[in-house]
C-alpha cells in the first residue's frame, strides 16, 4: 500500500511537471514565505524559492504566506497574504523585450516593479480597474468583491475603469480607490475607512518594509496618514504639468 501510493504521488508530480514543462517560463521565485501554490490545468504544486513560474499560472498564498518573483524582464512582483495572482501572458517578438506582459490581480496585496519593457506592454488587471504603468512603483490591494486601492511609491499609473473613464494617478504616498461601481477616487492619504475599516497592514503589507526585490523602505504605515516618507520628509505632488495626459490616456483602452 506504501509502495502503491508513493508511486501515485510521482507520478502525480510528473503530470505537474509535464504541465509547467508546456507553457513558457516567464520568471522566478526570489523569496517564499510560508506555503505558497501554483495552479495549472486544475494542478497544484507548492511554490519553492529558486523555482521558474511559467505563463497561465495562477499562484495562490495562504494566510501569512508571501512571495517574491522575478520576470525575465526584470518586472519584479510581491505577493502578500491570503492573494492570488494569475501571469496571464508574456509574450516575446524577436526574441528580445517581451511585446505583452499581462498580469491579473485577482484578490489581495500585491507589490509592482517595473523591468525593461516598453511601457506599452504592460496590462495588469484588477477585477474594478485596469492600470497602465509609466515607470513605476506601486502598491495594490483588492479585496474579495474587486473593490481596489492603488498605493503610489514612483513614476505614474494611468487607471481606467471602463472605457473613457481614466485617471492618471501620480501623487506618490497618496492612495486611489477604485469602488465595485467602477468609480474612480481622487487621489488620498490614507485612512481606514478607504477599505471598509481593514487595518494599514492587512492592504498595504509591504510598507516599510525591505524586500528581496526591492531593499528599500518606501513609505511608513505612520507615514501613509501623515504624508511623510520614512525619512521624515514630506510628499509633495510632483510640478510636471499635465499637458498631454488626456491624449494618453485615449490612446490606452483596457480589455474588461
Amino acid at each position: 500500500m506504501i509502495v502503491r501510493g508513493v508511486a501515485v504521488f510521482a507520478a502525480l508530480c510528473a503530470a505537474c511537471g509535464a504541465v509547467a514543462a508546456e507553457a513558457p517560463e516567464i520568471g522566478t521565485t526570489v523569496a517564499v514565505k510560508n506555503k505558497v501554490i501554483v495552479e495549472a490545468d486544475q494542478l497544484a504544486r507548492p511554490l519553492l524559492k529558486g523555482e521558474n513560474v511559467h505563463q497561465n499560472e495562477v499562484v495562490v498564498t495562504e494566510k501569512a504566506a508571501t512571495a517574491e518573483i522575478e520576470l525575465k524582464d526584470s518586472t519584479k512582483l510581491a505577493v502578500g497574504p491570503s492573494a492570488r495572482i494569475v501571469l496571464d501572458k508574456f509574450v516575446y517578438e524577436d526574441g528580445s523585450q517581451p511585446a505583452a506582459v499581462s498580469i491579473n490581480m485577482a484578490k489581495g496585496a500585491f507589490r509592482f516593479i517595473t523591468g525593461n519593457s516598453p511601457k506599452p506592454a504592460y496590462e495588469i488587471k484588477t477585477p474594478t480597474v485596469s492600470l497602465a504603468v509609466r515607470g513605476t512603483i506601486f502598491d495594490v490591494y483588492v479585496d474579495g468583491d474587486g473593490e481596489t486601492v492603488v498605493l503610489l511609491h514612483e513614476g505614474e499609473v494611468d487607471m481606467c475603469a471602463a472605457p473613457g473613464s481614466c485617471r492618471r494617478h501620480n501623487r506618490p504616498g497618496h492612495v486611489v480607490r477604485v469602488g465595485v461601481d467602477r468609480v474612480i477616487g481622487e487621489p488620498l492619504l490614507w485612512t481606514g475607512s478607504l477599505m471598509k475599516g481593514l487595518g494599514v497592514a492587512t492592504v498595504f503589507p509591504f510598507v516599510g518594509r525591505k524586500l528581496v526585490i526591492d531593499p528599500v523602505r518606501r513609505l511608513s504605515r505612520v507615514g501613509l496618514s501623515t504624508g511623510r516618507t520614512v525619512a521624515g520628509k514630506v510628499i509633495r505632488t510632483p510640478g510636471r504639468a499635465a499637458r498631454g495626459i488626456g491624449r494618453t490616456l485615449r490612446k490606452f483602452r483596457p480589455r474588461f
